[in-house]
């Protein structure tokens, strides 16, 4: 066994050669990322990235809802405690906009009718056995606006993203009434929309 000053000369200057590269090598290396240039920075705006509305006003997030929401999602809470929402079809709805002013101004109130076209989708959910307990919860927010609502349950497979349960308000004779109904569901924070049967 050798020493490492042992062996031929030739070898020996090699390994210094070697272990001077990786040392100028290992120091540019360290220079350049801590002396050297300074690395560009871009700095955010001053102020808040996200604004909140104030709580009561038409746009203000109801968070105890969303709060419920992830709870449930996660398996630590009542799934019957959080409100519905539409499902994924309904970001291909037309959206109906608001005025400038602020929350709509509603006109009369819907007319109801036995058997008509037109349906108001106040939910999607991915569980039947769901669907009772939200339109319960949905009807006893408003019992004035759902007294005359008939429950319309339609059953969609939308392929990868599952089967959902549309829960449905009716009936009405025109897409009108249909629209009146789901102005006042949208006041209610609850999103809403007008389909043909």
């Amino acid at each position: 066994m050798h020493a490492f000053g042992d062996g031929p000369p030739q070898r020996r200057e090699f390994v210094y050669i070697v272990i001077f590269v990786v040392v100028i090598a290992f120091g540019g290396f360290v220079w350049n990322l801590y002396g050297g240039r300074e690395t560009p920075r871009i700095s955010a705006e001053p102020g808040a990235y996200k604004i909140l509305p104030p709580v009561g006003a038409p746009d203000a997030p109801d968070l105890a809802e969303e709060n419920a929401l992830y709870s449930a999602l996660e398996g630590q809470a009542d799934t019957a405690a959080v409100a519905p929402r539409p499902g994924p079809e309904a970001a291909q709805a037309d959206a109906q906009e608001r005025p400038l002013g602020g929350a709509p101004q509603l006109g009369q109130a819907p007319r109801f009718v036995s058997d008509g076209p037109y349906v108001a989708q106040v939910a999607a959910l991915q569980s039947e056995a769901a669907v009772e307990p939200a339109w319960t919860r949905l009807a006893s927010r408003a019992p004035g606006l759902f007294q005359n609502a008939r429950l319309d349950v339609e059953r969609a497979d939308l392929g990868a993203r599952g089967t959902y349960y549309r829960v449905r308000a009716g009936y009405f004779a025109d897409r009108e009434n249909a629209g009146r109904f789901c102005d006042r569901i949208k006041q209610m924070g609850q999103d809403c929309i007008v389909v043909a049967r």
